[in-house]
């Protein structure tokens, strides 16, 4: 009888206190998911409901720093960068066409994270100036800039949401392009498949490697905004592109300032943590030099041109515009705003420098 009433009190008391804080936070949630605190009752979705208006997916899903100095669109920011790194390499011309390439030099590109297949399809789009005759006819078909096209990922999710996108997409060198999902920073960890489509190989039955079998082969290897972010670094993928797969590289990667502050260095290392990116991939010009010079590649064919300017602070100024778009329909930019503080930091800073790297085989 005595356990009946502590039980009882027990549970009377407790509902005394449960009841009064369960129905208030009832009543909170109810508001947040219903009312308006600014504008009362009668709106019961604001812009809320633009949400459901979004495309899914989006149309582009680019994913780089972006290169602003004509643009406040990403995705045509996202596009410029490549285009100044594609120029910086020769393959492109100052009015962003391929130009001055002879039709019997064919490229290979090995793409070291592709994303979400965006550059994969532009690049597999681009061709070649078409000659023209004095009547206006053309007097050669088609060209594609590519021969051939390899691409790398290392999240399965990317590379499965570019496969669909790539081999739907019209007008394409679609023959050429080979997507595979792997760790790019670790080349000894690469299949057979890859190594045959990145070194234009095949093998035999017995195990016998049959040399390259596209003559006047130019091979580039592509990082786009991917490098800093190879892990344990960038030195076996540029021992690799020089002395297996005979190859240029060209590339935009983050380097460290000359003269960073004790404060600064500290401040990137936290970055870094909460980035899951090497703080060691940090490197100055000099030590970026000496890894590729270390690799085999000559010192007076490499270039690093610092576009910092073009870079962080058009990106910083996107990512807070479009966070205050997105709260007026009650949607969040998430993650990208704490990005977005960084890229601030660095555009005032000069801590870390954006530059475009090209070294020649």
């Amino acid at each position: 009888m005595s356990n009946f009433v502590y039980v009882y009190v027990a549970g009377c008391i407790s509902g005394a206190i449960l009841v009064p804080f369960l129905t208030h936070a009832l009543k909170r949630v109810a508001g947040y998911l219903f009312h308006s605190k600014d504008e009362g009752d009668h709106d019961l979705y604001r812009l809320d409901h633009g949400i459901l208006n979004v495309e899914v997916p989006p149309a582009s899903m680019w994913m780089n720093m972006g290169f602003w100095e004509q643009t406040t669109s990403f995705p045509v920011a996202c596009r410029a960068l490549l285009d100044e790194v594609l120029m910086a390499a020769g393959l492109l011309g100052p009015d962003r066409m391929p130009f001055g390439q002879s039709n019997t030099t064919k490229f290979r590109v090995i793409d070291l994270g592709f994303g979400c297949g965006d550059q994969s399809i532009y690049l597999a789009q681009l061709a070649r100036k078409i000659r023209r005759t004095e009547d206006g006819a053309t007097d050669s078909p088609r060209h594609y800039l590519l021969d051939s096209y390899v691409g790398l990922t290392i999240v399965p999710s990317q590379f499965r949401f570019a496969n669909e996108r790539l081999y739907s997409s019209s007008n394409t060198n679609g023959s050429g392009v080979k997507l595979f999902c792997a760790d790019a920073a670790k080349p000894s960890t690469w299949t057979k498949d890859i190594h045959e489509a990145a070194s234009d190989t095949s093998t035999k039955e017995d195990g016998t490697v049959v040399a390259p079998t596209t003559p006047n082969l130019a091979t580039w290897v592509l990082a786009l905004d991917t490098l800093y972010h190879f892990i344990p670094s960038r030195e076996p993928i540029f021992r690799h592109a020089f002395g297996e797969l005979n190859a240029s590289i060209m590339a935009f990667d983050l380097l460290l300032s000359d003269t960073p502050s004790i404060w600064g260095l500290i401040l990137l290392r936290l970055v870094c943590f909460f980035a899951a990116t090497p703080f060691t991939n940090f490197l100055t010009i000099t030590e970026y030099r000496n890894q590729l010079l270390a690799a085999g590649y000559n010192r007076n064919k490499i270039e690093i041109r610092d576009i910092s300017d073009h870079v962080f602070a058009g990106m910083a100024s996107f990512i807070e515009r479009r966070d205050g778009e997105l709260k007026n329909t009650g949607m969040t930019i998430g993650r990208y705003k704490g990005a977005g503080k960084v890229f601030k930091w660095w555009a005032r800073s000069g801590i870390v420098r954006g530059c475009i790297v090209v070294a020649r085989r």
